[in-house]
Order: structure tokens, then sequence, then C-alpha cells
């Protein structure tokens, strides 16, 4: 099966998973388990999959939240990644993919203070520095973090207690293949959609959207980028609006419920991950279970015409079943797997069953899957 990118994944530690092993990826696997189980921290390990020693990467994982802290800082959500079960601060995965083979990322840790001039402690938090303050002492705390990859060592990078927001330099060169990932959280409605260009210029991509968006809303003829009545002195991030039969002129998004706002963002985001891996954490989430079967029909379907392999998380059994049961769709037989996380004294386990097997557990033996 083509779109198959990941075959493996063994977290030896990350947050609070010890020891997890996941094999037989198959193109779209599903996560479940109870509350703490780890699904979403086996989503944030994929997310770093495709380019492990991105600083910015590992970063972005701390604004994946449901309820993002805004008083956390950069080192607050970046030492929070590691387990708080060792001493050592370390974050290590191995997995296999086809581009890369068997591999090995391993990301070690270590904090010190370090002492400093206030001049500098300026430039790190961001801040203006007061006149006849520039040289006196000052204290920070320093995460330095190493990159390895197969044992080896091949990037460094500080992050420093006072810093609101880092740009972190990217080193170009790295010693694996890059591949394209991208992470949909529950509340993703919520944001304003990217820009994805690419579906304006590609009349068959657009008629799909479309088919999509009409699952919610049959009076739906067209999506196009805002168009403004009035010039605006400063830049703004693109829009969208609605060109409805219902009301007869364009309409902005904003007029229309979660599960519309939801599935742009699910059907873009698969255009925008050709060749690569889709992350959607609680895909039931804003999703009416009437359009379920309809919406992840096309999803699963998009994924295998555009090459892209797929990974769900959800807390909900009905969702579940209606998503195994595509499975009966010759298209997805045997593409679908399902991996229940447990945590058994204090260890993380998972059990593997193809959507077949899953469904069998479920209605001859009231298995639960969650």
């Amino acid at each position: 099966m083509s779109n198959i990118h990941i075959r493996s994944l063994n977290i030896e530690t990350f947050r609070g998973i010890q020891n997890l092993k996941l094999e037989g990826f198959s193109g779209i696997n599903i996560f479940t388990g109870d509350n703490n189980s780890g699904k979403t921290s086996v989503l944030e390990v994929l997310q770093t999959s495709g380019n492990p020693h991105s600083p910015i990467m590992w970063t972005l994982l701390g604004r994946n939240e449901k309820f993002p802290n805004p008083t956390r800082t950069i080192f607050e959500m970046v030492k929070d990644l590691y387990s708080v079960s060792e001493n050592d601060l370390r974050i290590a995965y191995s997995k296999e993919d086809d581009k890369n083979g068997n591999v090995f990322i391993e990301l070690k840790g270590s904090i010190s203070k370090e002492k400093t001039i206030k001049k500098d402690y300026c430039k790190i938090a961001h801040i203006e520095c007061e006149k006849g303050e520039e040289f006196s002492e000052a204290e920070v705390i320093k995460l330095h973090i190493d990159f390895f990859y197969n044992g080896k060592i091949e990037d460094s990078v500080d992050v420093y207690n006072v810093t609101r927001f880092e740009i972190f330099p990217e080193n170009t060169e790295k010693p694996y293949e890059k591949y394209i990932v991208h992470y949909i959280s529950p509340s993703v409605y919520d944001k304003e959609c990217p820009v994805i260009t690419e579906i304006f210029s590609d009349n068959e991509g657009h008629k799909e959207l479309i088919e999509v968006l009409r699952l919610f809303d049959d009076d739906i003829l067209d999506i196009v980028p805002t168009v403004r009545e009035y010039a605006i002195p400063f830049p703004m991030k693109d829009s969208y609006q609605i060109r409805s039969k219902k009301y007869g002129k364009l309409m902005p998004l904003s007029v229309y419920g979660d599960g519309l706002k939801k599935a742009l963002w699910l059907v873009t985001s698969v255009l925008a991950t050709k060749d690569g891996v889709l992350l959607i954490d609680e895909f039931e989430t804003a999703i009416h279970t009437s359009v379920m079967n309809k919406l992840f029909t096309w999803i699963f379907r998009a994924c295998k015409k555009y090459n892209v392999q797929l990974f769900l998380t959800t807390h909900s059994k009905e969702a579940l079943q209606k998503v195994l049961a595509l499975n009966s769709d010759q298209d997805f037989k045997d593409e679908i797997t399902l991996y229940t996380l447990y945590k058994i004294d204090g260890k993380n386990v998972a059990r593997r069953l193809s959507a077949e097997r899953a469904i069998e557990a479920d209605e001859n033996f009231g298995q639960e899957l969650r």
C-alpha cells in the first residue's frame, strides 16, 4: 500500500510514556483508550517524526493543548516534554519510515544557572533594558538540548527561562530525509483556516471541497477568498466567504457552524499533506454523527488518492464504530487498524486489532474498544 510512510514507532521515553511499542501501521490508524493513556502523546511524537531535529517543531508541541495556558513560557513548555518519572532529561524514540528506514531519535537535556549582565538578559527576554542597568549582574536558567540521530550528536539548542518567544536557528543540513507531517487539534475550528492557495488553482480539489461542505449545507455554491468592499491600510490574514443559494450573496464563514469549519480544515489539510502524514486528534469533535460516514469516506478516499497516511484519536464509542464500519467499503478493506492504549501497573501497552477483528470483538463479545 503506497500510503504507508511510517511502519512502526517505539517510544522509549516521552512525557508520561515509557517503552510503548506500536507496530504494523496501516494507511489508516486509530488510537483509543482511557484519559491519560497516551493517545495525544503518540500523535505528538509522530508530529516530530518528519523533522525530528527541528527545535521549532518541538516547541510547537506545547501549543497543541486543547486549553493552552498563555502564561507558560517556551522554557516551561519544552521542559514539560520530558518524563517526570526520570531524573535525566531525555526523550527517545525509534521509528521505521519509508524514506530513512530504521532510525533512533534522542533529545538529551541539561539545566544550569548562568550569571550574565542585564544587557544580555534583556536581549534574551526581548525586553527594553533600563538605562544605567546594562552591566549590572543578572541570572538566567538555561535548558541545553542535544539532538542525537542514531547515537550521534547532530545539533544543539539553548532555551532560557526568561524567553517569551524564540526564533530558533534552523540547521538546513539534516542527517535524514524530511517528510510532511500535519497535526489537527480538537479545537482547530476555533482558529482561522490557513490559506491553501493550491485549492483555488486546482479545479478538482476545489470541487471536492465544495462537495464536502455541502454535507453541512446543501445551499452552498462556492467558497472564495474574502472580497472586501473597502480598503484596509494594514496587512491581514486571508479569510474566506461562502456563496450560497440561501443568502444570495457572499457570507463570512462565521455565520456557519463549527462542523463546517472543522470540515474545511480537514479537507484542506488532506490536500496540503500530499505524500505525507496527517494527524487528527479527537476526530469527532464538532462533527455530528449524521455526516460522519460521508465526511470520513471522503477523507479516507482522498488520503489514498493523495498518498497520505492517516492517524486519528477518539474518545467516542459511537464515532469509533462509524469509522470502523467503513472497513466494509472495498476501497478501505484491511487498511483500517485500531490501537487501544492502556496503562497497566504503570506500564504503557497497546492492543492492535484490524477493523474487522475490532467490529467482531465489539458485536459478538461486547469487548470494550476504547
